[in-house]
Parts: structure tokens; C-alpha cells; sequence
């Protein structure tokens, strides 16, 4: 099978789940690792630029964003299914 688009990492650990991409965002050119065009546009609008700052600075802040979101979009279409602890119909 063939690959194609962009090939590379955009931090130094790939395999570590952290805060580090948002700190290569912010580094613009002077970082070594991949950037696209998204992240030229993360760096460059100012709403975006924001959010990159903030996470750059605080690890348990993306940790909890993130974390909200996944569940959320992990759950998106899917609520009918969805069991809770208050549901009888689950004990």
C-alpha cells in the first residue's frame, strides 16, 4: 500500500501523550519537526494562537479539555445506546 500526504512527527516523543505539540506549534519555524498547514494557521490566528498558548502552559488544562471531548465526540449518535448509572434497566 502505498503512503502519501505528510510523512514525520510533530514532536520529539510521538509514542508520549502531553502538551509538547502545542509547544512545537508555538515555535513556528524554529521547530524541527513537521508542521502542515494547520499548524501554521493554529500559530497564526490569534483565537487559535490563544488556545495553543494555553496548553502550552498548562498540561492539566489540555489533559481535561481533551478529555471532555473525546467523550463527547466518542458518544456523538450514539446516546440511544449509551448505558447509565442511573438507568434501572442496567442493574
Amino acid at each position: 500500500m502505498e503512503r502519501t500526504g505528510f510523512q514525520g512527527r510533530w514532536t520529539q516523543n510521538p509514542h508520549v501523550f502531553n502538551n509538547s505539540y502545542f509547544k512545537e506549534v508555538l515555535m513556528g519555524d524554529q521547530s524541527k519537526y513537521l508542521k502542515t498547514q494547520g499548524e501554521v494557521l493554529l500559530a497564526s490566528d490569534a483565537q487559535l494562537r490563544q488556545v495553543c498558548e494555553e496548553y502550552a502552559q498548562d498540561e492539566r488544562l489540555f489533559f481535561s479539555e481533551y478529555a471532555s471531548a473525546h467523550v463527547k465526540m466518542s458518544e456523538l449518535g450514539q446516546e440511544a445506546n449509551l448505558l447509565s448509572e442511573f438507568d434501572n434497566a442496567t442493574t
